[in-house]
């Protein structure tokens, strides 16, 4: 299993994000990296390579050139508009009836367009961050592409919550859908997405939910319960020539393995009759009994048995780190999915 990995998302920390009622460091913290790295190493994983340097260009094929600007911009703005902060927050959200088109000076303005929640704050290395996992996702798109059976893009912040124009929950460029994308720039005829974190990738829908070359399936929990709770319902099957090329797979709080497993068999069921030619996995593994921000009760053992099942679809595969955020048994969690899909 090749990884790809790069320090460079460290800078990206010490913000902090409201839960309950309270602002608490944020639970998508550099230590995520820390640990699955030490992980995979004790278990022979050790095949670790640098990303190269790339530019904008994938990334401006799947968001828009504005929001870009105010992801690389957005620090440096406040910083000279409003002074140092340990986090960067939009003041108001744009509404429904706004124009939505911001002045590229106004910080304020841009992040009520351009961020549809309080999880995605920006601090002095967010950007640095945000390259680095663009970096990360392409240098192991490419070794896909190039004929490597499979790769692990180890990135952070994760993306699949980020949409053409909108960051959020943790996310701001789509590493998934910007791989995805760059597979059917290089030939791939159809590509299938399948994510598995514990929230529905929100963003990774928006971005295909028109098209048929790009197959969308999320296991998530129920949005009438979770974040982000106004998308990923069964019913949203897609729309114009993506009609039935968008799968929602929600589950109710507490699932256990066995409903999860039926689930991803229906799943990998749909990306079979797909045929695609790769398989794009949004690995998050806060589906953990007692993650900070999940509410499934798969346990330590069972991510080996998920990523048996994603082996069994035969398909060359890039994994694209999401979610998890139980610090303890994170690093085990997605080594058991990476071992199991190679023992599968």
């Amino acid at each position: 299993m090749k990884i790809i990995y790069s320090d460079a998302h460290k800078g990206h920390a010490g913000a902090l994000e409201m839960r309950g009622e309270a602002f608490v460091p944020m639970a998508e913290c550099p230590e995520r990296m820390e640990v699955i790295l030490l992980a995979l190493a004790d278990a022979g994983l050790r095949d670790v390579h640098a990303p190269k340097a790339h530019g904008l260009a994938e990334a401006a094929r799947i968001h828009a050139p504005d929001f870009l600007t105010f992801l690389e911009t957005a620090y440096p703005l406040w910083e000279k508009r409003h002074g140092p902060s340990r986090a960067v927050f939009a003041r108001t959200f744009g509404m429904r009836g706004m124009a939505q088109k911001p002045q590229m000076d106004n910080i304020d303005a841009m992040l009520s367009a351009f961020t549809f929640d309080i999880f995605s704050p920006f601090v002095r290395g967010t950007w640095d961050a945000i390259r680095s996992a663009l970096d990360v996702t392409l240098t192991a798109a490419e070794m896909v592409q190039q004929g490597t059976r499979e790769a692990f893009a180890l990135c952070r912040p994760p993306g699949h919550h980020a949409s053409g124009d909108l960051a959020g929950g943790y996310c701001y460029l789509n590493n998934a859908a910007i791989a995805a994308q760059m597979f059917r720039d290089q030939g791939a005829a159809r590509v299938a997405i399948l994510d598995i974190d514990y929230h529905h990738g929100n963003g990774t829908q928006r971005i295909f939910y028109d098209r048929d070359d790009v197959l969308f399936i999320s296991l998530h929990g129920r949005p009438e319960e979770e974040y982000p709770f106004l998308l990923g319902f069964g019913d949203e099957t897609g729309a114009g020539r993506g009609e039935g090329f968008n799968l929602n797979l929600p589950m109710p709080p507490g699932t256990r393995i066995d409903t999860y497993l039926h689930a991803l068999q229906a799943a990998a069921a749909r990306v079979r009759a797909y045929a695609p030619d790769v398989l794009v996995l949004s690995l998050g593994v806060d589906t953990f009994d007692g993650d900070p921000v999940g509410g499934f009760c798969l346990q330590t053992p069972d991510y080996l048995r998920l990523g048996q099942v994603i082996a069994g679809l035969g398909l060359p595969t890039l994994f694209v780190m999401e979610g998890g955020y139980a610090i303890a048994p994170l690093g085990q969690n997605v080594t058991n999915v990476l071992t199991g899909y190679l023992q599968g």
